[in-house]
């Protein structure tokens, strides 16, 4: 079975489990946890980002239509965001867990 990566937002526990929907945190018993994904947005907002990361089957768009209507969907499936608000309160409204880009070339000495 697949095991999946989230994170206890009220600890900070990164942990794995093979629960699909998010589990209470088996550090502190918090129900506050998230998947934790490494989704990386290339943009400024300045056009709309179209998320990748973030594409949805098929089958959930009239769902999502529900639960989004102002986050439209393209035709590859994927959630369109025109500002930082909206996409934020997607994230956290799907218990995602947005790490910050990692910048190649920087050494500490």
């Amino acid at each position: 079975m697949k095991l999946h990566s989230y994170k206890c937002l009220n600890c900070g526990l990164h942990f794995q489990d093979e629960a699909i929907n998010a589990p209470d945190c088996p550090e502190c018993r918090s129900d506050k946890t998230g998947m934790d994904c490494n989704i990386v947005i290339h943009g400024n907002y300045k056009h709309p980002i179209h998320s990748d990361s973030l594409a949805i089957h098929p089958s959930q768009r009239a769902e999502h239509e529900q639960l989004f209507p102002n986050i439209r969907i393209d035709k590859q499936n994927r959630p369109v965001f025109d500002n930082f608000v909206d996409h934020r309160n997607y994230l956290e409204k799907c218990n995602l867990v947005k790490h910050r880009q990692k910048i190649k070339g920087i050494k500490t000495q």
